[in-house]
């Protein structure tokens, strides 16, 4: 059976306000088969992590904070690939809270999508503060390259931060500064912000380039005295949530079961670990995916700011794992209390008891590297700690549109068309993806004939399987004119195919011709799922299989009558 999504955009007489032209009296008619229905929460023993596939955020302005000039870190990578050029010794024009801060609401995780959401609820009023404790080895030497060591790395921290722009004189990032002073990376990875966090967290041996080496041994999550006690059933549907940038490292993690008087961890549960598989498949667009600068602190500043640039690094996803109380406490006793969780580096091998001493060159090498598989893990911020499940599945196929006037042509001045509107899963997934702007009613400037207005119909799946062979159908508002040639010559649709990420914005033609795009002419016949013919012509598109977080749009223009 096919799946056809029907848009009609129904109108009253024309009058002269844009009002008349998109007030989104959207009908959305959709006939699929086989979705997943919305059953209770799951009640089976969970037997193993679960991998994330979908992030859900809104968005929140950064506070800006410059500084010109700003010093390099010493040393800086200068190669051209993941550094900057002419760095050693110079400085940039840094910029913080540049664009958005991502704040996280949600994730789904498992094969069936499950939603999970904060659980801070369940956290004793009467517990110590939530906290993040780096447990630090001050053994490891820095070594200036190529020099012998000198000194010893004391509290060396490393953040990294969404770019916007990255070169030697100008580096400009979307979200805020952490707090200056002590403390500022236990705020940004106890933050709810999703774009910004630690650069490979366990490593203390060095690059030759860059030496961003480490003595961070164990990171400790707590949430103090007395503790969380769960029922068996709340064990399975409430865990821990860790977000990596790229999803390519492995680590471990364990459950803390015992502090003592100060708020240290005393005993553990089983030593868990997660390999770069459990991250979810390679290749999948999860919600989030941004390229990013590193800043590093190896000393209390004498010149702001804090954090000094170091390197860069590519595009890449954001990914995480949920980690059910049940599969971290013991077997058989995931009612006992307990008070966080710690995570290590891969290279970590001991007994529960074993762990509590991170000192111990024993458990807790000091040759660890940054590759995958040994110390490279890069921490993203959350400040989630425990997440519960609140609901079995997103439906497969959830696939949503949106529709919005994206530009104007005529009237001045202008509203603002880069603002996104609404909330929701789908539109969520269109921002993460740089989609969903636009406005869905404009009362000022007026409108006059000849002016011009452009849709676009933004299109998202955050469900968990395909919406197949999908065909979407607008027709054209009464009281104004398809223009045919809005991107070409013959060429009045313009598109981007079902992606993830977002993919190039290509033109289609108007003709039924070998490209899915088609304007069906005032006065033929429509295609049935296009619902009551008013008349006025359509624009017709064959989506075809728009896949899990996939997006994509379709964009016209019209002249006013």
């Amino acid at each position: 059976m096919r799946q056809f999504f029907e848009l009609i955009f129904q109108s009253s007489t024309p009058r002269r306000r844009l009002r008349r032209w998109l007030s989104l009296v959207l009908v959305l008619v959709l006939v699929t088969v086989n979705l997943v229905g919305w059953p209770a929460p799951a009640q089976a023993q969970v037997a193993t992590s679960l991998d994330i596939n979908g992030l859900f955020t809104t968005t929140v302005p950064g506070t800006p904070s410059n500084y010109n000039p700003a010093p390099f870190a010493d040393p800086c990578t200068s190669s051209a690939a993941q550094g900057f050029p002419g760095c050693a010794g110079a400085t940039t024009n840094l910029s913080f809270g540049q664009g958005n801060e991502l704040v996280l609401q949600a994730v789904t995780a498992g094969p069936g999508r499950e939603r999970f959401e904060p659980a801070t609820e369940i956290i004793p009023p009467a517990g110590l503060p939530q906290r993040i404790v780096f447990r630090r080895n001050g053994a490891v030497p820095i070594p200036p390259p190529p020099a012998a060591p000198t000194g010893t790395l004391g509290s060396r921290e490393q953040l990294f931060f969404e770019a916007i722009t990255a070169t030697t004189g100008t580096i400009s990032l979307a979200p805020s500064e952490p707090p200056p002073g002590p403390g500022g990376t236990e705020f940004a990875i106890l933050s709810r912000v999703i774009n910004r966090g630690i650069d490979n967290v366990f490593n203390n041996i060095g690059f030759v380039d860059q030496d961003h080496r480490n003595n961070i041994e164990r990171v400790d999550y707590l949430i103090g005295n007395p503790g969380v006690t769960l029922t068996a059933e709340e064990a399975d549907n409430v865990g821990f949530l860790i977000l990596e940038r790229g999803g390519n490292d492995a680590f471990g993690i364990a459950a803390v079961t015992g502090l003592d008087a100060g708020g240290n961890p005393t005993s553990y549960g089983p030593l868990r670990k997660a390999a770069p598989g459990d991250w979810g498949p390679p290749g999948v667009n999860v919600g989030v995916r941004y390229p990013s600068v590193v800043l590093r602190k190896d000393t209390p500043a004498t010149t702001n700011p804090d954090f000094r640039p170091s390197h860069q690094v590519e595009e890449q996803d954001v990914r995480g794992i949920v980690f059910p109380i049940s599969f971290l406490l013991p077997p058989g006793q995931s009612t006992q209390p307990f008070f966080g969780y710690s995570l290590f580096a891969n290279d970590v091998n001991g007994t529960p008891d074993q762990l509590v001493d991170f000192t111990n060159q024993a458990v807790f090498p000091l040759g660890t590297g940054s590759g995958s598989l040994a110390g490279g893990l890069d921490l993203v911020a959350g400040g989630f700690g425990l997440v519960r499940r609140v609901t079995s599945t997103v439906p497969a196929g959830n696939l949503a549109l949106l529709k919005r006037i994206t530009n104007l042509f005529g009237p001045a001045p202008l509203p603002d068309f880069n603002q996104v509107v609404g909330d929701g899963t789908a539109l969520t997934l269109l921002q993460n993806n740089g989609l969903g702007q636009g406005l869905d009613v404009i009362d000022d400037p007026p409108v006059q004939t000849s002016n011009g207005i452009e849709y676009t119909v933004y299109f998202a799946n955050p469900g968990a399987g395909n919406a197949n062979n999908v065909v979407l159908c607008d027709q054209i508002p009464i009281g104004t004119t398809f223009n045919p040639n809005s991107f070409g010559t013959g060429q009045g649709i313009q598109a981007i195919a079902s992606s993830a990420p977002a993919g190039p914005v290509v033109n289609y033609t108007n003709a039924n011709d070998g490209d899915p795009g088609q304007f069906v002419a005032p006065g033929a016949a429509l295609p049935p799922f296009c619902g009551t013919n008013q008349g006025n012509g359509a624009v017709v598109v064959n989506a075809g299989t728009i896949g899990s977080n996939q997006v994509g749009l379709i964009r016209f223009r019209t002249t006013v009558d």
